[in-house]
């Protein structure tokens, strides 16, 4: 991985913006705006906290079980305006952002000191976004050309900056990006206990009454079904063909409903989280989904 000292992305004056906020005709728009991809919302998390620093910091410092669906709003609203909003948004959002990571440290499981500002840490967690944005994106819109992915990737990195990762530290293409994923899951991932305390909660949205059984089958499917192998062996997670039959088959419907949706529909509740002056909030289901939270936690004896 090579550090351009100029701190210029190689793109930037061909068709590709130079800064945030990232406007509607990037790519990057057209992929994270897609409702599908949060689909993978459950993938990319059970990665993040794999890294012993990263589930250590959800753990210790996040509200992933005592507000889980404020703490998804909140990520949701400060991520999309970051990428999305104005630029003084934008700017106010990576401000946010960082002062919220300033005070996430501790030891990991191990015993090993963590910080959120390490760029690791940054690296990884925004990685995980990418990866798992555009995998889904292609399983439900298609493949992109090698031109518009090379674009996407260059307009994510420049929200790994936003986020914290120093410029110029990026995998310089999507060749390199995908093989620092792979390294990263062969060599750096491992299911610590926080890391199963976060599965646990994620893999059947907190949900009242039949609406949690609704949802939590086709987000088990898409979660566990997309997960690099040795990591779903990690968190114990089983794996068989009858499994990958019924994922392709939700993925086949996700296809369906998305060609037949128009794009500005498909795309409306992205710009409205980005027009709303804060995050979401809908206090009955954030508190019934910490009571649900806190339930399986205590089953798992892992509270």
């Amino acid at each position: 991985m090579t550090e351009r000292r100029s701190g210029e992305e190689p793109g930037i004056g061909h068709g590709i913006e130079a800064t945030l906020p990232l406007s509607r005709s990037s790519w990057a728009w057209r992929v994270n705006a897609e409702p599908t991809v949060f689909a993978g919302g459950g993938r990319a998390l059970l990665l993040q906290v794999a890294h012993p620093g990263v589930g250590a910091g959800v753990e210790q410092f996040s509200s992933y079980a005592s507000d889980p669906w404020g703490r998804l709003f909140r990520t949701v609203d400060i991520m999309m305006k970051l990428s999305f909003g104005t630029p003084e948004v934008s700017a106010r959002q990576q401000r946010i952002l960082y002062a919220m990571h300033q005070r996430v440290k501790g030891t990991t499981d191990d015993g090993t000191q963590y910080s959120a500002l390490d760029s690791d840490l940054q690296m990884w967690v925004w990685a995980t976004l990418v990866d798992t944005a555009l995998l889904i994106y292609e399983r439900v819109r298609g493949r992109l050309s090698d031109a518009e992915r090379a674009q996407f990737y260059e307009e994510s990195k420049l929200v790994a900056y936003a986020c914290g990762v120093p410029r110029g530290t990026c995998p310089d293409d999507w060749a390199a990006f995908s093989d620092y994923v792979e390294h990263v899951v062969v060599s750096d991932l491992r299911v610590t206990r926080s890391a199963r305390a976060v599965a646990t909660t994620a893999m059947t949205p907190p949900l009242p009454g039949p609406l949690a059984p609704a949802t939590g089958l086709p987000n088990r499917l898409v979660t566990v079904g997309t997960l690099p192998p040795t990591l779903r062996e990690q968190y114990g997670f089983t794996w068989d063909s009858g499994q990958q039959r019924r994922l392709d088959l939700w993925f086949t419907a996700l296809r369906l409903g998305s060609r037949i949706t128009p794009t500005p529909v498909r795309h409306l509740p992205t710009e409205w989280t980005i027009s709303r002056t804060r995050p979401l909030r809908i206090g009955w289901l954030q508190r019934h989904g910490a009571a649900v939270t806190a339930a399986k936690l205590e089953a798992a004896d892992l509270t």
